[in-house]
């Protein structure tokens, strides 16, 4: 055979080797692919859900018809819709890092015992501290211990009032009477509202905004019930309860704070949502006033 062929026979050689050796890289590991912390939960399933907590007391929510509560004493109340979503993607959480549980000391790493327990029908994730490089948080599973983004802090430090709802009203509540300090709206027989006292000069459309911001109206925040007392009260009747709930206002700037002492509970509001919510404002007035998404602050842990 020519030299020329042989040199171009052994280039061609030369070239498949190179490109097998980049393809299949021998020698180096492939990226780890991430790993859920358990496959024995479906999160549509879970009924129930217990947490343990060194610094805290217990907290357990159930779900019924109607949707998720928490249990506090012998009272139930709605809970965060926020706080039962990040509880129900715990067991979903991926990483690519784990360690056997018998290869580390767990109580440096703040797992034994544990800060918390989650207890997700059976399903026992015990959470520790976090590491200093990247804040990932330590979680033992059985016999492994994870590290995962650490989105679980509020399970450790916060009080029980911040896993209640902040909507004033229950999902998919209608309002069919409402009492203010200074006036009373309620709905007749015929679907209108009337207006006690008749002559406060409210139009049927400033009506109807008011009552559908107490619809909608949601809390920044939720707090316990501090036991301060006060002379303006509201109550407000819905065709799911005519007996109607109690709401006491402790405070309208800089926020407005309305409590609920039957729940043990005060709700704080942005401030300039008393307008649209104590007094009829213009027709077509903020509307939007009174909603705040269930999840703002859920993560905040002052109490």
């Amino acid at each position: 055979m020519p030299a020329r062929a042989l040199l171009n026979l052994f280039l061609a050689a030369a070239a498949i080797a190179l490109g097998l050796v980049m393809y299949f890289q021998p020698g180096l590991e492939s990226d780890p692919v991430p790993q859920p912390l358990t496959t024995r939960l479906d999160p549509d399933a879970v009924t129930v859900i217990r947490i343990e907590r060194a610094a805290r007391g217990p907290l357990t929510f159930v779900r019924r018809k109607g949707g998720w509560h928490l249990l506090n004493g012998n009272q139930k109340l709605p809970a965060s819709a926020f706080q039962i979503q990040s509880l129900l993607r715990l067991p979903k959480a991926t990483t690519t890092v784990s360690y056997p549980a018998n290869t580390l000391n767990l109580e440096e790493l703040g797992l034994q015992p544990p800060q918390a327990t989650v207890n997700i029908e059976g399903v026992i994730f015990r959470l520790g501290t976090t590491e200093p490089l990247a804040n990932r948080r330590y979680i033992l599973v059985d016999d492994t211990v994870y590290l995962i983004e650490d989105q679980y802090q509020h399970l450790i430090n916060a009080d029980w009032s911040n896993f209640v709802s902040r909507q004033l009203l229950a999902a998919g509540s209608t309002i069919t009477a409402l009492q203010l300090p200074d006036m009373e709206v309620h709905l007749s027989a015929d679907g209108t509202w009337e207006v006690t006292p008749v002559d406060a000069g409210i139009d049927a459309d400033a009506v109807r905004q008011l009552v559908e911001n107490w619809q909608l109206a949601g809390a920044l925040y939720v707090r316990r019930y501090d036991g301060r007392d006060s002379g303006n009260s509201i109550s407000i009747r819905t065709r799911n309860d005519p007996d109607g709930i109690t709401l006491r206002v402790l405070a309208r700037s800089p926020e407005l704070v309305l409590a609920r002492p039957d729940q043990g509970i005060e709700y704080h509001l942005s401030g300039d949502m008393g307008d649209g919510l104590l007094s009829p404002g213009e027709p077509g007035e903020a509307a939007d006033a009174g909603t705040v998404p269930d999840s703002t602050l859920d993560g905040d842990s002052r109490n």
